[in-house]
């Protein structure tokens, strides 16, 4: 935290937000012991805690009686980015052109062209295994460590 208030909301403003979340890769048995560790159960899972605790959300009282969490702003609109991917394109919430879109035939006939209200939206991860066969030397240089 003292970190990001330093480096990021003293600099860049107060309207960049740090959330953390409590380790959730710890995998246990049926008698609570651990026999694993799963880093990958921490993105779902941290998102979750995000969404219900997190800064910008608010409890509302609902008329079925639950106390579920809803955004202050109904215009607001989360995009969850992994660290390791690149964007190709500007972050839009329009689909409709081709030109924005690289989708297989398979998947083209009724999809969604725009982001909605209370509508998730998503890329498809389509990567597969062709990572293994890329020119890394041509990729990352010469003396890249990822060789």
């Amino acid at each position: 935290r003292q970190w990001h208030q330093e480096h990021i909301s003293s600099v860049m403003g107060e309207q960049f937000l740090l959330h953390l979340t409590p380790r959730f890769s710890t995998v246990k048995d049926a008698d609570g012991n651990t026999v694993g560790d799963y880093k990958f159960f921490n993105k779902p899972f941290g998102l979750l805690h995000w969404l219900e605790h997190g800064i910008g959300f608010a409890d509302v009282d609902h008329e079925d009686g639950s106390g579920r969490r809803q955004l202050n702003n109904d215009d607001d609109v989360v995009i969850l980015i992994d660290p390791d991917m690149i964007l190709l394109r500007p972050i839009t919430g329009d689909f409709s052109h081709d030109r924005d879109v690289v989708i297989g035939r398979m998947h083209q006939t009724n999809r969604k062209m725009k982001v909605e209200h209370g509508s998730p939206f998503a890329q498809k991860y389509g990567f597969g295994t062709q990572w293994r066969t890329f020119n890394l030397h041509e990729i990352a240089g010469e003396d890249s460590p990822s060789k």
